[in-house]
């Protein structure tokens, strides 16, 4: 049986205070470190977890604008000089044109099969970073410097790395685990408020499914969580990843366990889709898709009807949602068809028992999910 090792702390550079724990995998383990300000010593931070050689970067223009500056020194100090991959911001940019450009990017800086990858930014990067190093000359090392806060709480985590195609969302994708995850909550004061909020609500999703502790806590320091209060967010984004580690480790290839994790992301990625990865941040479709889970297992009566308002007043407190005006039924209904959660013709949704309590649902009928989708499209 593989456990997640004791938080635990350590001093770097004489000021940043990092928590460390790792996610223990049959065959290795990765630390996750946690601090305020530790970007600075990223080159310091990577180099103890076994890298030697200079990383080639991949981030995007706004993250390297407002962090290369703090990243790069520190980087150059420990392995010399670094090249840089600048990809579009978005997710319409996780598709096969970028990752080519990552290809040709690595051949021109002669990257080899001693090369690795250090992802630097938000869930896009992270995803097609890692996807690109699953690929290159048959797989090479990479690590994490996730600079959202929906990647430091959640895709930063776990080794699940895709890209999009037009018939879906993560549709081509591959399990490689990164070799370490460095997570600095300073970075999160520059959010815009939306991105932050999209952030949060896969904290709320993990609460709901695992942690009613957590759960009570975001309700209770919602208003400094949103204003970037250090401690009251490092204690989320620990919390949270501690969650999701703790997942990775008992199901590394989402045969079981770790399909808890899709709660609110069957409906939600087929909103995405649907929308064509334009209306909807990903937390904010995951918000919806946990508002009509919520709805739906209230319908089947999984769950009771003020735990369920409780959930949903929480969604609706982090931000404001969009709209689902003028997204048809059609639409949706072929996105979700599509979705890898539909097994054999089964749709799999993970649907609540009670709050921190989830369970896995195989054996939804398509008629009822059908009808209730058209209701809830329609307000």
């Amino acid at each position: 049986m593989h456990q997640i090792w004791k938080c635990g702390h350590f001093e770097v550079g004489g000021s940043a205070i990092l928590k460390q724990f790792y996610v223990n995998l049959a065959e290795r383990r990765y630390p996750i470190m946690t601090g305020s300000g530790c970007l600075s010593q990223a080159g310091t931070l990577l180099s103890r977890t076994g890298f030697d050689t200079a990383p080639i970067v991949i981030s995007n223009a706004k993250v390297w604008r407002l962090y290369g500056s703090v990243l790069e020194p520190s980087l150059k100090e420990i392995f010399g000089s670094v090249a840089l991959v600048l990809i579009g911001d978005g997710e319409r940019f996780k598709n096969h044109a970028t990752l080519l450009k990552i290809y040709e990017s690595m051949f021109r800086a002669r990257a080899d099969r001693r090369s690795w990858i250090l992802a630097f930014g938000g869930g896009v990067v992270g995803d097609i970073a890692g996807f690109a190093a699953a690929t290159f000359m048959r797989g090479i090392p990479y690590a994490m410097a996730p600079t959202t806060l929906l990647a430091q709480v959640d895709s930063s985590i776990g080794g699940k790395v895709a890209v999009n195609v037009k018939e879906g969302k993560n549709l081509i994708g591959a399990f490689h685990q990164p070799s370490a995850v460095l997570t600095d909550i300073e970075v999160l004061k520059t959010l815009p408020k939306r991105e932050l909020a999209s952030g949060l609500y896969e904290a709320v999703k993990s609460a709901a499914i695992c942690s009613e502790s957590l759960l009570g806590y975001l309700e209770r320091k919602l208003p400094e969580i949103l204003n970037c209060r250090p401690r009251e967010m490092e204690r989320v984004v620990v919390e949270t990843a501690k969650i999701k580690a703790k997942v990775v480790t008992s199901d590394e290839k989402e045969t079981g366990l770790r399909m808890m994790l899709n709660y609110g992301h069957t409906i939600g990625h087929a909103l995405e889709s649907a929308t064509g990865y334009k209306r909807f941040k990903h937390g904010e479709a995951v918000a919806w898709g946990m508002i009509a889970a919520l709805e739906y297992g209230r319908e089947l009566g999984l769950l009771q009807p003020e735990e369920s308002s409780r959930l949903i007043r929480l969604i609706h407190r982090v931000g404001p949602l969009p709209s689902l005006k003028g997204i048809s039924f059609g639409s949706l209904w072929n996105s979700l068809v599509l979705d890898k959660k539909f097994r054999a013709g089964d749709i799999r949704m993970v649907l609540l028992r009670h709050l921190g309590n989830a369970d896995i649902h195989t054996d939804i009928e398509p008629e009822s999910l059908r009808q209730f989708l058209k209701g809830f499209l329609a307000g």
